[in-house]
C-alpha cells in the first residue's frame, strides 16, 4: 500500500471516481433545473446551482491528498506537514464551490458570504504552501540516523492510519449518504460535507503526531529538529481546530497554524542554531 505502483493505481482510481462523481452531481442538479426530480430531496446548497456540482471532484482529490500524508508521513515529517497545509487549502477551496451559489443567486451579498472568507483563507494559505515547500528544497539539513525502533514505529503508525483512513472513510460518508436519503422525510440540517470525516481522523492524527514527537525527542538527538517538530504538532492543531470554528474566526485559526508552521521551518535553518548543533555533536 506504500508501494508507487499502489499509489499510481490509487491516483488513477481517485481519477475515475472523481470524473464520474462530477458527472452524476452535474445531471442531477440539471435534472432538478427541469424539474424532473422533485428538490424535496436533496438539499439546496449541495444541489441548487450547476457550481456546486464541482464540490464532488474536490471531494475526491482530498481523499487522494489525505493517503498522501500518510504515504509521506513515513518518509517524511515535513513532508506530511506540507500535506495537511495543502488539505486544509483544498478543502477551502471545495468550499467556494459550494459557497458560491448563494451568490450568484443574489441570496446574500459578497461581503457577508462565506464565499469571501473561503477564497482569502484559500489565498493565504497558498503563498504559505509555496513558501513552505520553497524553504523546505533549500534544505542542506544535516543527515540523522534514526534508531530501527523509530523507523518501525513510523512504519507501524502508517499502517494503522492507512487502515482507519479507509474505515473511517466508509463509515462517515456511509452515514452521510443515509442522512441525506432520509432527508426528504424530515428535512434534518445535514453535517457539513466539510467536515465529514476530516474531524475525526484529524483528532486521531493529533494523536500520532504527539506520539512522533515523543519518540523523535528520543531517537533523533538533535534539539532543533525537536523544537522544530512541537512547532509542526501546535501548527497542525491550530488548523485542525478551526473545524469547530466559524467565519472569520475558522479562517484566522488555519492561517495562524500555516504561518506557524513556515516560521518553525524557516528558523530551524538559521545559522545559529546549525552551527550550535554542529559544536554539540
Amino acid at each position: 500500500m506504500f508501494t508507487a505502483a499502489f499509489k499510481s493505481r490509487f491516483e488513477k482510481l481517485t481519477l475515475y471516481f472523481g470524473i464520474a462523481t462530477f458527472i452524476l452531481h452535474a445531471v442531477i442538479i440539471f435534472l432538478l433545473k427541469l424539474h424532473f426530480l422533485d428538490d424535496k430531496y436533496f438539499p439546496e446548497n449541495l444541489f441548487g446551482n450547476p457550481f456546486a456540482a464541482l464540490f464532488s471532484p474536490f471531494s475526491s482529490l482530498l481523499v487522494y491528498e489525505v493517503y498522501l500524508l500518510i504515504f509521506y508521513l513515513r518518509r517524511s515529517y515535513t513532508k506530511s506537514v506540507a500535506k495537511q497545509l495543502e488539505i486544509m487549502a483544498l478543502i477551502l477551496l471545495r468550499n467556494c464551490f459550494k459557497d458560491v451559489g448563494q451568490l450568484t443567486e443574489r441570496k446574500i451579498s459578497l461581503l457577508q458570504s462565506e464565499l469571501l472568507k473561503d477564497m482569502t483563507g484559500f489565498v493565504i494559505l497558498l503563498i504559505l504552501v509555496w513558501l513552505f515547500y520553497h524553504l523546505e528544497a533549500k534544505r542542506t539539513e544535516l543527515k540523522y540516523e534514526l534508531t530501527e525502533a523509530f523507523v518501525k514505529l513510523k512504519e507501524r503508525l502508517s499502517i494503522f492510519l492507512l487502515v482507519v483512513f479507509f474505515g473511517l472513510s466508509f463509515y462517515s460518508f456511509s452515514n452521510w449518504l443515509i442522512d441525506l436519503i432520509k432527508y426528504a422525510e424530515n428535512h434534518a440540517v445535514l453535517m457539513d460535507p466539510s467536515h465529514i470525516f476530516y474531524t475525526e481522523f484529524f483528532t486521531l492524527l493529533t494523536f500520532v503526531d504527539v506520539l512522533l514527537l515523543l519518540s523523535s525527542a528520543k531517537n533523533l538527538q538533535n534539539t532543533i529538529l525537536v523544537i522544530r517538530n512541537s512547532g509542526y504538532v501546535l501548527a497542525t492543531f491550530l488548523a485542525r481546530v478551526s473545524f469547530s470554528l466559524q467565519g472569520w474566526e475558522r479562517i484566522v485559526m488555519v492561517v495562524i497554524g500555516g504561518v506557524m508552521a513556515v516560521f518553525m521551518l524557516w528558523i530551524s535553518r538559521r545559522s545559529v542554531f546549525l552551527e550550535a548543533e554542529k559544536k554539540i555533536e
